[in-house]
């Protein structure tokens, strides 16, 4: 565990697990508040959360069924008075790993630590076993997509700037920010702008900063949020989206690492890492001319591919079953499996929202479910419906989209690349082109 985040509104209790916890090499946060406590929890991710049930502003439990839905693998440690054991147990049942009793001593802590470390231990070797990926929210036993995370690890200890890219809802964000805390700038901040959310002007402003007047409506100094990553990571989200006016700034600052905020002519230089993702194909936008050529070489250092759902289908029912059990803990459900005939129409599904779509249904399907098991009942008109294409009548297709279905086929399941090309018998850099005209990882 690397960091820690204590949201207790008892000034003597943040304090003294603050120092606790730092002499035990963690690095922590505090909150006296479940708003500005959530708002650390989303911005640090933290490893650990000591959570007491209850605070002036919000219910403990309401913010743990934020932390568990977040997705986040953090561990959650409730603190509560003696009178709500009764509620800590529920917290436990809902996602919680422990809950500690005021008033606790240190020793005490100790205990639930040294066991959360030995579960940890025990959970990471378990998936080894499995063939299992399971860090930063990402899961996985797909070969592609475990090259695609050893490649992320590998490109993390360098400053290179990474271009994500991948269908919306297949983990760009997640990968994003699991780059940044594999990275040696991990203790800085991670700092995300979403491209596609904002105006032009906005846009500008949040990433450059403005100084008051600098246009209609600026009635103070803003830093942007390149100066604020300072150190860290800028995520640059839907970076398709960036007006052109604002790519050249952009360029600008990627070359140089140089900048000016709107309306003050004093150059500012800062250090952070830039991660861009799009679910849009920039060299199409490139040829349109809605996308600077400059800018997409300078972004496209190394380009990593978040591969469709339906790309990974033996992760289907890894997935399912994982998300099941969460929203049944967060919906206080006894659910914890699903039928096989359930499991089957999820797996004959395209998945065209991907991963965002399968947590959407599950949980939709947990709350709406009247039996112990997931069954057909609980799923979506849409999924039941869906009708796969018959193997004896085949959708018919291109000679050039068989060539593309066969290559992607041979790349998913060869251990390498020079291994796919061996197997189409045809020479790497062959290869390599017909990649690029296809658009393959």
């Amino acid at each position: 565990m690397k960091k820690a985040l204590i949201i207790d509104d008892d000034r003597s209790i943040l304090t003294t697990l603050e120092i606790y916890l730092e002499d035990r090499g963690l690095e922590v946060f505090t909150a006296s508040s479940g708003v500005k406590g959530l708002e650390l929890f989303h911005r640090e991710t933290p490893d650990l959360v000591l959570l007491d049930m209850k605070l002036p502003d919000r219910d403990g439990l309401d913010i743990l069924r934020e932390i568990i839905t977040s997705g986040n693998q953090s561990h959650v440690l409730m603190i509560t008075a003696y009178a709500s054991i009764e509620t800590a147990v529920s917290a436990v049942k809902m996602g919680a790993f422990d809950y500690l009793p005021k008033p606790f001593v240190p020793g005490q802590l100790d205990l639930v630590l040294e066991r959360l470390k030995r579960f940890h231990t025990l959970e990471t070797e378990v998936a080894a076993l499995r063939g299992i990926f399971s860090e930063g929210g990402i899961l996985t036993r797909n070969r592609k997509m475990r090259r695609i995370l050893q490649t992320a690890r590998q490109a993390a200890e360098s400053n290179a700037i990474i271009l994500i890219s991948g269908e919306s809802g297949t983990g760009k964000g997640l990968l994003t920010r699991l780059i940044h805390d594999w990275s040696p700038r991990a203790e800085y901040p991670f700092v995300t702008v979403d491209c596609a959310a904002l105006q032009e002007n906005l846009l500008e402003s949040d990433l450059f900063g403005h100084v008051r007047g600098a246009f209609t409506g600026a009635l103070r100094d803003k830093v942007g949020k390149l100066r604020l990553a300072e150190g860290g990571t800028v995520f640059l989200d839907e970076v398709s989206e960036i007006p052109p006016p604002i790519q050249g700034k952009l360029l600008r600052f990627l070359q140089h690492r140089e900048f000016e905020r709107l309306g003050d002519p004093v150059t500012q230089h800062v250090d952070v890492r830039v991660i861009a993702a799009t679910n849009k194909d920039l060299e199409e936008l490139v040829r349109d001319g809605a996308f600077r050529e400059d800018l997409f070489f300078r972004i496209n250092v190394l380009e990593l591919f978040m591969p469709p759902l339906r790309q990974r289908p033996e992760d289907i029912e890894l997935l399912t079953e994982h998300y099941l059990k969460r929203s049944a803990r967060m919906n206080t459900k006894a659910m914890q499996h699903i039928s096989p005939d359930a499991l089957q129409r999820l797996q004959n599904y395209p998945w065209p929202g991907n991963i965002r779509e399968l947590i959407n249904v599950i949980e939709r399907g947990v709350i709406m479910a009247r039996e112990a098991a997931f069954s057909i009942d609980d799923l979506t008109p849409n999924i039941v419906n869906f009708k796969p294409s018959s193997g004896s009548s085949p959708a018919l297709e291109s000679l050039a989209d068989m060539e593309k279905n066969h290559i992607q086929n041979v790349i998913l399941h060869a251990d390498s690349l020079e291994e796919a090309a061996k197997i189409l018998g045809i020479d790497p850099a062959t290869l390599w082109r017909k990649r690029k005209r296809f658009q393959l990882d």
